[in-house]
């Protein structure tokens, strides 16, 4: 029953403030006739225009009104998502400065000096403690503790994804921080445990790692990756021909 009587009410009300804009507006015509020469001063095409153009504009602003909130919370979002981008980046990878060492012909030569460090939104907590470390070319480490020891972390620091807080990462005697950081990453690979693979071509995602990359380097990668085999034979996903023409050029 109180759905029925809304509904009607709702109803009742739209139909009677129709009534009354038709109402007013024949009474404005009439107010309008010349007594003497019986002519209307207003034409009764503009009252209808006018009463639709003021109806049906009130019921889009409405309509339009009944998403503020959601206007209201897109707008906070925006605000945020925008305060975010552009915030200044504490290590900026595109930024190139003057006197900046290449990393091209680096030997290999890592050492943590000292390394202490905690994440930024665990100020409490130090992930690292005074870690000393020395890699020479051509060796292999193994890093190997309990979740949250410190492992990925190593990675992310030699990688420049963040900086330390005290002590000092440096490759073949320099500090990490003296280097172009574009180059640097150019020459180290880094394998996530959870990989993840765009929307693009199998070529393409590859290439992400080095754009200016050969048809060679792309097979040769593959093959370090162990993946060449699947890629030739059509089986992985997003599977895309240039490469396998790539790979048949080869041979």
């Amino acid at each position: 029953m109180k759905a029925g009587i809304a509904f009607g009410l709702s109803q009742f009300t739209l139909y009677v403030t129709f009534a009354g804009a038709f109402f007013f507006g024949g009474m404005v015509i009439e107010d309008s006739v010349d007594e003497y020469t019986g002519q209307y001063a207003i034409n009764p095409a503009d009252i209808m225009s006018a009463i639709f153009a003021i109806l049906f504009g009130a019921s889009h602003a409405g309509t339009a009104m009944s998403l503020g909130p959601d206007i209201g919370k897109a707008v906070i979002a925006a605000a945020n998502i925008f305060r975010i981008i552009e915030y200044p980046s504490k290590i900026n990878a595109l930024e190139k400065k003057d006197g900046d060492k290449s990393a091209d012909n680096i030997r290999g030569v890592i050492e943590f000096k000292d390394v202490w460090f905690r994440y930024p939104t665990r100020k409490e907590d130090f992930v690292l403690r005074g870690l000393n470390l020395k890699i020479n070319p051509n060796e292999y480490i193994a890093l190997v503790g309990e979740s949250g020891c410190g492992k990925s972390t190593f990675v992310n620091l030699l990688m420049r994804f963040y900086d330390v807080d005290f002590g000092e990462i440096t490759i073949d005697g320099v500090s990490i921080k003296k280097y172009n950081l574009h180059s640097l990453r150019l020459k180290i690979s880094l394998v996530m445990q959870e990989p993840s693979i765009f929307n693009y071509s199998i070529l393409e995602n590859i290439l992400y790692g080095k754009l200016n990359a050969t048809n060679s380097e792309v097979v040769h990668a593959t093959e370090i990756a162990n993946c060449k085999e699947f890629i030739e034979k059509g089986k992985f996903k997003g599977f895309d021909r240039s490469i396998q023409g790539a790979f048949k050029f080869m041979k």
